[in-house]
């Protein structure tokens, strides 16, 4: 036996096949500069652990749902059909809001808590757009129903989870965006609440390394989209000054867009009444953007209206939505303002690293990659975030003559023959 032990460690040349877990956390609302701003001791600690990207570029429309519903499955968000916070389905004859829970509106893409369900493995999600509702007859093997929590609580739950079976958990954190909101994003209120986040983060790899967890999770920590500051009462476009609004049948969100539907024969004469606004961009449906990803879904209206960045998209002069808000998000996610953050760290992952920008959906097959689970059809790329992964104890942390020599399923076999004619001679 002594000698069998020791041919599988001799053999095996170090090659480890544990499979590592994955935390994902998301602060939603945390703009890419925020940490420009503020001094943040624990996102520099866990920048020096892994790999940073000084922004990520999201998905459009920058809003919580379909941002992070993208992050979750790696798809644009005319492919998985989230177009918005809220929004209106033809098929349904329904809208759809932040509290809907109904596989219908959700079975468009596959996040990655129904991929690792799928495989084998066990998932568990302490909130995140779309955890609540079964999708594709799923659901993760551990949930919770969104509620105020505190982030503590949240992070000592999602540890004991991961000392125990649980293979991937997922979080959602409700902060810096609802301070951001309220008082906007170069406020003194939301450098406060970013000192606090921080120190949340703070918290978590402290508890990752007392449950000992370090060794055995990535942790991958981004954001949904940015803020940007917005006035309502001064820089709103109303669109009762513009048209007849009896030639308009439905409109759904306001703010940084608004999607509209004309009356029947009205769609061309509402589109140049549209245009008379300077501080906003009106398309057909046809003729959005291509690199929005945007148009082909059901759920885009006719008309999408998109405010130029800090602007609103209003009802008429009495619609002020929050009227006190000083920040909003939503806008065209080429802009600077709308850029997430992203930190990575883990066994799996390369230390004290700045990785080029790359895309949200790109998250997807980095997870199922860090899991290695296969991937659903999505639209990422494994490409684009492979400078930074540095899997242990696979053909990929091996060198060119190791790989050549000896692949890891060949490796494997071997040692377990020769053990096996050791074992019978002695």
């Amino acid at each position: 036996m002594t000698v069998t032990v020791f041919l599988l460690l001799a053999l095996g040349l170090g090659v480890d096949s544990r499979r590592s877990k994955v935390l994902l956390v998301s602060m939603d609302g945390f703009r890419w500069d925020y940490v420009n701003n503020v001094s943040t001791p624990n996102l520099d600690r866990l920048a020096g652990m892994g790999t940073r990207a000084d922004y990520i570029n999201n998905t459009f429309c920058t809003k919580t749902f379909p941002s992070h519903f993208s992050v979750a499955t790696g798809l644009y968000e005319e492919s998985h059909g989230i177009i918005g916070n809220v929004m209106y389905d033809p098929e349904f004859n329904e809208n759809f809001t932040t509290r809907s829970t109904e596989s219908k509106w959700w079975n468009g893409g596959e996040p990655i808590w129904i991929t690792a369900v799928k495989q084998g493995l066990k998932s568990a999600t302490y909130f995140w757009p779309g955890s609540e509702a079964e999708i594709r007859g799923f659901r993760p093997t551990t949930y919770k129903k969104y509620a105020t929590v505190d982030t503590q609580v949240q992070i000592d739950t999602v540890t004991d989870w991961l000392t125990g079976d649980i293979d991937l958990a997922v979080m959602y954190i409700p902060q810096p965006d609802k301070v951001g909101h309220r008082y906007g994003p170069n406020s003194p209120e939301v450098r406060q609440k970013v000192r606090e986040v921080d120190g949340a983060v703070g918290y978590l790899l402290d508890q990752l390394q007392e449950k000992k967890l370090l060794s055995v999770v990535n942790l991958v920590l981004t954001s949904d989209h940015g803020m940007t500051e917005i006035d309502f009462r001064n820089k709103r476009i109303e669109i009762a000054s513009l048209v007849d609004l009896k030639d308009i049948v439905r409109t759904s969100d306001r703010g940084p867009l608004m999607h509209i539907t004309p009356v029947d024969g009205k769609l061309d004469s509402v589109y140049e009444a549209l245009q008379r606004s300077d501080k906003m961009t009106v398309y057909k449906k046809e003729d959005i953007p291509d690199f929005w990803h945007y148009k082909n879904n059901r759920r885009v209206m006719p008309l999408l209206c998109v405010a130029d960045e800090g602007w609103s998209v209003l009802w008429d002069q009495n619609d002020l939505i929050n009227h006190t808000d000083r920040g909003n998000h939503g806008y065209d996610n080429r802009l600077s303002s709308m850029k997430p953050l992203f930190y990575a760290a883990g066994p799996d992952i390369r230390s004290n690293h700045t990785t080029p920008p790359f895309l949200s959906v790109d998250i997807y097959p980095l997870l199922c990659s860090l899991l290695e689970i296969d991937p659903a059809p999505n639209n990422g790329s494994l490409e684009r975030v492979r400078n930074f992964v540095a899997k242990q104890g696979s053909a990929e942390g091996l060198s060119n003559e190791c790989r050549l020599l000896f692949p890891c399923h060949i490796l494997s076999v071997l040692t377990v023959l020769v053990c096996f004619y050791i074992s019978r001679k002695l």
